[in-house]
């Protein structure tokens, strides 16, 4: 008994779609490594101080009014909100309950560094809420 193997050629599609696939892996390496160490794409990371007994959804906006959802800030506690883009020199806090605004603080940049970015939102932001009795 003897084996013999033939020689076969590869198949030019499927050859093309490995090549491809190589060349597109390559680009979103190089992509991400540039995303990495770009200095002009900054992020920051926000600590909220809700001192409120019901939790809050928190915004950001920059001096041009577009908005960030940072996401939800619960009852008294400090919640980190990391890889928030950092909007600039002018910063507009902005914690809501239910659609409804309850505190609105705007803040420069050098207030936020200056307080390791906590922002307070006092308990008496929400205390007619609390006294309705929401929670």
């Amino acid at each position: 008994m003897s084996l013999r193997l033939a020689r076969t050629e590869a198949d030019p599609g499927v050859s093309a779609i490995v090549v491809a696939t190589f060349a597109l892996t390559a680009v979103g390496v190089l992509l991400l490594i540039r995303a990495q160490f770009d200095g002009n794409r900054r992020h920051v990371s926000v600590r909220v101080d809700n001192q409120t007994g019901i939790p809050l959804q928190i915004d950001a906006e920059d001096a041009g009014g577009s908005t960030v959802g940072l996401g939800e800030a619960g009852p008294r506690r400090l919640t980190p909100f990391v890889e928030v883009p950092d909007l600039g020199q002018r910063w507009t806090l902005v914690a809501a309950y239910g659609g409804q605004e309850v505190y609105r603080e705007q803040l420069l940049r050098a207030e936020l560094v200056a307080d390791d970015w906590v922002v307070r939102i006092p308990a008496s932001a929400a205390a007619a809420l609390e006294r309705a009795g929401f929670r």
